[in-house]
């Protein structure tokens, strides 16, 4: 299945569960290609850090060298997001934005998790882990790789330079959304993994891509997390 469907799949079912008017749809496939491909490289990353010391050396290596390159068309990919929820989130739109990105993320690492899972269940882990991580070090999984939808990206990322202002306004922080980020499931699972159970969390910095969170866990005891991109860090 197509990265693309996935994620229009996706969208099309939050939208018409009432996150937007039931006849908006999300036609951008070039942001949605972006988007599954980041969720996916995040997702082997996490499960091959813990297979092997070689893989987890492997998923580091290439997710620096995959951001490296990629940062650029994900900052396009994130404006043309942001923009296109703009045009029809209904009257709600502060909350309606702020939650449907967040389950957006949550829906699509559920996918992309499964996905990963499935390709790392053999006998030999470790070798899948290499190959999938060398497509995505060495270039043939970088968002340039699709003629059309890298072109798209190139076309946003010319938009977002000179529209950078209405970009900042759709994401800042509001009393009627405050509480919400689109990194809030991954700051909730780093929390977890370091086992800090029904944390109490709330938003101190909300200004995507960089979010940070304070929180309190069941035992009392208080962290801070920082994330980056939905990737996420304990303090």
């Amino acid at each position: 299945m197509k990265q693309t469907s996935l994620v229009g799949g996706l969208i099309a079912s939050l939208l018409f569960v009432g996150c937007a008017a039931p006849s908006a749809k999300y036609t951008n496939e070039a942001v949605a290609y972006a988007l599954a491909t980041e969720a996916e490289l995040r997702a082997l990353v996490a499960a091959c850090d813990g297979v092997s010391g070689p893989a987890s050396a492997a998923a580091r290596e290439a997710d620096q060298e995959w951001w490296r390159r990629n940062a650029t068309m994900m900052q396009a990919a994130d404006y043309g997001f942001i923009t296109e929820l703009n045009g029809f989130v209904d009257d709600r739109r502060t909350e309606s934005l702020a939650l449907f990105t967040m389950n957006a993320g949550f829906a699509l690492d559920e996918q992309m998790r499964e996905r990963v899972a499935g390709k790392l269940d053999t006998r030999n882990p470790e070798r899948i882990c290499l190959q999938e991580l060398a497509n995505f070090r060495a270039g043939d999984r970088d968002l340039n790789q699709d003629d059309r939808h890298y072109a798209e990206l190139v076309a946003l990322s010319t938009e977002a330079r000179v529209d950078q202002n209405a970009l900042r306004s759709s994401r800042t922080p509001t009393a009627a959304n405050r509480e919400f980020g689109r990194s809030f499931y991954q700051a909730e699972q780093a929390l977890s993994a370091v086992g800090c159970q029904q944390a109490d969390i709330s938003m101190l910095k909300n200004s995507w891509p960089l979010e940070v969170y304070e929180a309190q866990c069941r035992d009392m005891t208080y962290h801070l997390v920082r994330c980056e991109w939905n990737r996420c860090n304990v303090y």
